[in-house]
């Protein structure tokens, strides 16, 4: 698992790959400490590399989510390949991000 995080007009945009389960949950939460020592009112999710994705996974998806909703603000999920998109879906996450087909969709949303 790596995650990359660029910045398109101070928009944080983090690219995930490989997968994000138990023993890798850890380390993206690590990758990402430093994105999170500012406030952010929103977040885009790269997800068009994750391969495989587990409750640890989801939870911390879930964190970034409560940072920027104590900010009144959201996270943006795209291109999350259909296997991922389903288990996204199955969690109930819809209701809490926005989900986009593309990076291009993600950064006009």
């Amino acid at each position: 698992m790596k995650a990359a995080i660029e910045y398109v007009a101070d928009l944080p945009v983090v690219t995930v790959s490989g997968r994000l389960d138990t023993a890798t949950a850890p380390v993206f939460d690590t990758q990402i400490a430093n994105l999170l020592a500012e406030p952010r009112r929103r977040i885009l999710l790269d997800l068009s590399e994750v391969t495989f994705i587990s409750s640890a996974g989801l939870r911390s998806i879930l964190y970034l989510i409560k940072h920027t909703a104590a900010r009144k603000g959201r996270i943006g999920l795209f291109a999350a390949p259909p296997h991922i998109l389903e288990v996204i879906e199955i969690s109930g996450f819809p209701s809490l991000v926005d989900l986009y087909p593309d990076r291009e969709s993600a950064l006009n949303g």
